[in-house]
């Protein structure tokens, strides 16, 4: 009996000591969604989900010969139920959903990582503590159907198909690369700091890989590690502070076609995010002032 006591105390000390070590590691004391879980945390949480409803998923019996499709049906069930939380091609989350925590993400992305048995499961059942609702007894089995086989379709979608099938007017053409450019009043006052956060809140993270931002692995929008080094943004404009702060506040005057949308980044905003994206690589602009060639040049000529 007295062993048996032991080796209980020991345990629910030893369960103690890891737990606190687990609350304390895993910041579970910072509840609110504006801070952002630590990356081991993150990657164990996701490998977990990953596992579970993958193997769950293998036993939704999909119709045969089902199949991606887009068209206005499909489009219009998308854009009532989904797009206010992961948007859609060229458009925008609602605010809301860009300051969730995790971020909802784009589906386009989904698509091309998940099967039609797992986007299916997650649209039926949802998941919980993330936000994602269980669509089950609220849309038909047909209607979560036509859910998932417009998932599918997303990353076949231009923003020009997504309007069309949405019946939304077309955008107004544009010449790219022109457009006002947004007034800041003193660029020296961006802060680097507050611009990771904002990027963070505007879900920049769910397009894009950002060194110092957590989450998943994305094949939407380019890395942004190296967006400051480079010479064009958006393969238009020179790489310039104020063409930076340009592109991040309103992309489609910039280039019409691009599927990155207006997030309603304010000019100030987009001048301290812009400063983290050249903190993380230098600005070519401070090399070439003095004769060193930028990212854009060692490229063309060959890497030297």
């Amino acid at each position: 009996m007295r062993r048996f006591r032991r080796y209980a105390l020991v345990s629910a000390l030893t369960l103690l000591v890891a737990g606190t070590a687990l609350f304390g590691f895993g910041e579970f004391w910072k509840l609110g969604a504006i801070s952002q879980h630590p990356v081991w945390l993150y990657k164990l949480i996701v490998l977990v989900r990953d596992t579970v409803t993958g193997i769950d998923a293998e036993n939704v019996e999909l119709p045969e010969g089902f199949a991606p499709v887009a068209d206005a049906g499909t489009a219009l069930l998308y854009r009532e139920n989904c797009a206010p939380c992961h948007g859609g091609p060229g458009v925008a989350p609602k605010d809301f959903a860009l300051g969730m925590m995790p971020v909802p993400p784009p589906l386009a992305g989904i698509a091309g990582e998940r099967s039609a048995k797992e986007i299916f499961w997650f649209i039926r059942n949802g998941l919980k503590m993330s936000g994602m609702p269980a669509w089950e007894g609220r849309l038909s089995r047909a209607e979560m159907l036509d859910l998932t086989a417009f998932v599918e379709a997303l990353p076949t979608l231009t923003p020009a198909d997504y309007r069309r099938l949405v019946g939304e007017p077309e955008a107004a053409p544009r010449q790219e690369g022109t457009g006002e450019t947004p007034t800041i009043a003193d660029t020296s006052a961006a802060d680097a700091e507050r611009g990771r956060l904002l990027m963070r809140l505007h879900a920049c993270r769910s397009c894009h890989e950002i060194p110092g931002l957590v989450g998943a692995d994305v094949h939407v929008g380019p890395d942004l590690s190296e967006a400051g080094s480079r010479r064009y943004i958006a393969g238009v404009l020179k790489n310039t502070r104020e063409n930076m702060v340009r592109w991040i506040t309103d992309p489609p005057a910039v280039n019409s076609l691009t599927a990155m949308p207006d997030l309603g980044v304010t000019p100030a905003q987009a001048a301290d995010m812009a400063a983290y994206l050249y903190q993380l690589s230098p600005w070519p602009n401070s090399r070439s002032a003095k004769g060193e060639p930028d990212q854009g040049q060692k490229a063309e000529m060959g890497g030297q």
